[in-house]
């Protein structure tokens, strides 16, 4: 039953306000661009992968961007996409090496955040409101991420950041290849508005005859339009995708990832200016140390085992751990670890080396109601 106030529909507060940040990373025209990093020939020329090179018949399961320039798409026949495009190239596929490169691909992501959500070959959410403080913070992650893909991997990947997935997922698709878009929750109703109808995940061909019918062509028609005249034709799917144009969270993030007890609390920070000393790194640890424990304590966390990780500018990643003798709740207690998990990168490294340090706390539990009022005594003290 949905709930309607005399000027609109109800709605509740956690529509009223976006609490995560969520990146959605998607590689562009996987399969076609793992075949033109392998056989630099192809670069610049219509490929498409699947069906058969024989034959001439099949569906195309994906095409490079050269061959979608004549119109040519994934599910169309082949022998619809050779009329399009006469000289396009026809390759089988590889799909076990795709399946490795993605392996490769979603492992990079997990180093990222342990909250990776892979929906498909080419496509995966990371949750990384734990991880960054603000917006400005998420786009200097996805930069870092994008580079490390490209690096190891030579395939590009457009990243949308957002409040929420079905946001972020719309977002990747903008700036399509290699591209970067981030939209904040104050941004979200503008962000929207231009596009076409059929953008938003969960209206296809179907959904967009209905909508033709009500002269409803782009998000922002539909924001425009009278929620009962939506939710009369449409239900409760309809009223939903009238709030998310109208800029309310549709979505709970909490339920769509995985519901797992939290193993650890993190922070990293990426260097995009390199550091002229270890002191300068040494106080962004300490600043990444202060925030994970001010995370651990809001939720009566304790921990045990604290980890510091290193990457330089050619993406090598190291990381050391420090286990304690008992389980702790102080700051001082992590920052000394990690002082100490730092002594043998100095030796192995200079300062302008560094490009990422990452701070963890592991081995976590849950405070105690009296352990609770203890800790928040001597903290007090």
């Amino acid at each position: 039953m949905v709930l309607f106030l005399n000027d609109g529909p109800v709605i509740t507060k956690n529509e009223q306000e976006f609490k995560y940040i969520i990146l959605y990373m998607d590689l562009d025209a996987f399969y076609a661009s793992v075949e033109i990093r392998d056989n630099p020939s192809l670069v610049g020329k219509p490929v498409i992968i699947g069906g058969n090179p024989e034959t001439k018949r099949g569906v195309v399961s994906t095409c490079s961007y050269e061959a979608r320039k004549f119109g040519i798409h994934s599910g169309m026949p082949i022998n619809q996409a050779l009329e399009l495009c006469p000289e396009v190239i026809i390759l089988r596929g590889n799909f076990q090496l795709y399946s490795q490169v993605s392996k490769n691909i979603m492992e990079i992501l997990e180093k990222y955040s342990p909250t990776l959500k892979v929906s498909s070959i080419d496509e995966a959410y990371i949750d990384i409101t734990d991880i960054v403080e603000n917006y400005e913070e998420a786009e200097f992650l996805a930069v870092d991420i994008k580079d490390e893909i490209y690096s190891i991997e030579k395939i590009t990947c457009s990243i949308g950041i957002a409040p929420n997935k079905i946001l972020a997922k719309i977002a990747s698709d903008v700036n399509k290849p290699n591209g970067l878009t981030i939209v904040k929750p104050s941004e979200v109703k503008d962000f929207l508005s231009p596009l076409d109808i059929i953008k938003i995940p969960g209206v296809g061909k179907k959904s967009k005859k209905y909508f033709d019918k009500l002269n409803i062509k782009t998000c922002g028609d539909l924001a425009k339009t009278p929620y009962y005249k939506i939710y009369h034709s449409f239900g409760n799917h309809g009223l939903k995708l009238w709030k998310l144009v109208n800029g309310y969270n549709t979505e709970s993030t909490e339920e769509k990832f995985e519901k797992r007890q939290r193993k650890s609390i993190s922070k990293e920070k990426t260097f995009f200016e390199t550091k002229k000393s270890w002191q300068e790194i040494e106080i962004e640890m300490r600043k990444a140390t202060e925030k994970i424990i001010h995370k651990a304590k809001e939720r009566r966390m304790q921990f045990r085992t604290v980890s510091l990780k290193i990457r330089d500018r050619k993406f090598n990643t190291s990381i050391r751990s420090y286990s304690l003798n008992c389980y702790s709740v102080k700051e001082n207690d992590a920052y000394q670890a990690i002082k100490k998990l730092l002594i043998p990168f100095k030796k192995k490294y200079s300062p302008k080396d560094i490009r990422l340090i990452g701070v963890k706390i592991s081995n976590i539990i849950k405070i105690p109601d009296e352990q609770k009022n203890l800790s928040q005594f001597f903290n007090n003290i």
